[in-house]
């Protein structure tokens, strides 16, 4: 059985939806920020990181696109990703590390938690570029949502959806203002919440309606 090392509205909802998705067997155990910065949860997580998803042999993964890659891997019955070494599958992996590499990463800049800026007027500009680059990086996905949506594999439900999803309810300024300038993407998240199987969890982390994240 996995455990899902879990902080409400943190990188590890894409985790906790994938887990409900494929119906398999698992353990949450909820942190507190707190926890997740004592220096006794980098012995699950060495790197401080949620989410972490325990496995069964009693190691640990961690980096929310790595186990998305490895359920999706140990689990193929669930088809919550094209088949392992397809052209489609390796589409998938490539749209699953841009959001990892790129997106991510810079959205989070955009919320103002760089930690690379010495003075107020410097996370400010690093805020600006960050969001200016995020617009970007969104405007690539709204076009292929426009394109073959309504999923960011087509007409396919895939893991890579909830991993967008949350995302998108940190965008900034607001989820609100993400959705109005990118329609394709606020259809997906409508989908995504309407979803039978993960009205729980969404409810659970406080985000099952719009705007949720930042109430």
């Amino acid at each position: 059985m996995y455990k899902l090392y879990n902080v409400k509205a943190w990188g590890s909802l894409s985790i906790h939806c994938l887990l409900e998705e494929m119906e398999v067997p698992y353990t949450n155990i909820w942190m507190t920020p707190e926890q997740v910065r004592a220096p006794e949860f980098r012995d699950i997580s060495p790197l401080g990181m949620i989410p972490a998803l325990g496995l069964p042999d009693a190691n640990t993964i961690y980096e929310s696109a790595a186990i998305v890659s490895f359920l999706v891997a140990a689990h193929p019955d669930k088809h919550l990703s094209p088949e392992l070494g397809s052209p489609a599958y390796g589409e998938f992996m490539s749209l699953l590390h841009f959001m990892s590499t790129e997106l991510y990463p810079t959205n989070t800049i955009a919320f103002g938690e760089s930690g690379y800026a010495e003075t107020d007027g410097q996370e400010a500009f690093l805020m600006a570029r960050a969001r200016e680059r995020a617009d970007g990086y969104w405007r690539f996905l709204e076009k292929r949502l426009s394109a073959s949506g309504p999923w960011l594999m087509g007409r396919e439900f895939s893991a890579l959806d909830p991993y967008v999803f949350t995302i998108s309810i940190w965008g900034r300024p607001s989820e609100e203002a993400l959705h109005a300038k990118f329609p394709a993407i606020a259809k997906l998240a409508a989908a995504l919440r309407a979803r039978a199987k993960l009205k729980a969890v969404l409810e659970a982390h406080g985000v099952l309606k719009v705007g949720g994240y930042g109430a």
